[in-house]
């Protein structure tokens, strides 16, 4: 429970109507703040739980969909829970920087110890859910929670390595979305999602070299040992190392014949599309952080959006193609 101080009503406010409106702003106030705290946009990372049940053909499986879904909503509440425990650790560093400075804890918004209950209410619930799942799940969550302690305390200041534990986020994702559907990710599926998620964690660390500028060493210190060509360089090779990797996993034999269909390399424009237009706007506009791309970009959602849907249809319905 988030608790506000200094709170006094006037007289005139005093009114059973005027009270009531003014707890119900409070509330809105209260809850707004909460949802900015917890970071809803991010638990789009999330989705990538549900690759494993989509491409096992187990999307009609309703054992398996609950389970999936079981798995998002712990990832959400877990991965908020890392976001807040994120902010608190870098409230200071945030503070310099132009948007993250007006987070609720950088911004002081939010009491520290508020903070702090929230995040480990969130942790609980996610711990809770996963206990309905296999016991592998549980074991990727815990494990992405280490991971991201890790980044936290060490890693974000380490030059690679902090690209590294963003990508092996992603990667944790899609084994913990796997295990708990039991069955085992392809080998194909887990080096795409790297790769493409490196990719994604270079181009975030290019935006924040090239926005924050001489405040780069205020707000993250690993910047400062970055280079704006270099990052050039490291996303060009992880943007053609994924377009191959899912290239590959839509020709390959064993793929092929568990699908019944050869036509899932007709997906690939797609991701190339995809992959393309958000370089455009990072090298064009200066866009970086891929969740604000996706959410905002009409061009790479309707490319997701297409994606999805021909994958649906190809793996589900493969004699329409």
């Amino acid at each position: 429970m988030l608790i506000y101080e200094g709170l006094m009503l006037s007289a005139e406010d005093s009114t059973g109507k005027g009270i009531a409106d003014f707890l119900w702003e409070m509330l809105m106030i209260n809850f707004a703040m909460v949802l900015r705290l917890i970071r809803i946009r991010h638990w789009l990372k999330n989705l990538f739980v549900f690759a494993p049940l989509i491409f096992s053909s187990n999307l009609t499986d309703l054992t398996s969909l609950l389970r999936a879904f079981l798995i998002f909503i712990a990832f959400c509440l877990i991965s908020s829970s890392v976001y807040i425990f994120n902010d608190i650790r870098d409230r200071e560093s945030d503070s310099h920087h132009s948007r993250k400075k007006n987070r609720p804890v950088a911004s002081g918004e939010i009491k520290l110890r508020d903070a702090w209950i929230i995040a480990g209410i969130l942790a609980t619930l996610a711990v809770l859910v996963t206990l309905f799942l296999p016991y592998l799940a549980l074991v990727f969550l815990l494990l992405y929670v280490v991971e991201n302690v890790f980044y936290t305390l060490k890693g974000k200041d380490m030059v690679l390595i902090d690209a590294f534990c963003i990508s092996a986020g992603f990667v944790i994702r899609v084994m913990a979305g796997a295990y708990a559907i039991e069955t085992s990710p392809t080998g194909w599926i887990v080096v795409t999602t790297f790769f493409l998620s490196l990719f994604l964690g270079f181009g975030k660390r290019r935006n924040e070299l090239l926005t924050l500028k001489e405040e780069s060493n205020n707000h993250r210190k690993v910047l400062t040992l970055y280079d704006d060509k270099y990052l050039d360089y490291l996303m060009i090779a992880t943007a053609a190392i994924s377009i191959i990797s899912y290239t590959l996993y839509c020709l390959d034999p064993q793929v092929i014949e568990k699908f019944s269909t050869d036509k899932l390399v007709y997906t690939v424009p797609f991701v190339t599309y995809g992959i393309f237009r958000y370089l455009l706007l990072l090298f064009r506009n200066g866009e970086g952080d891929p969740t604000e791309v996706v959410t905002r970009d009409r061009g790479i959602a309707l490319t997701v959006l297409l994606w999805i849907v021909s994958v649906m249809l190809l793996i589900y319905f493969p004699i329409w193609m």
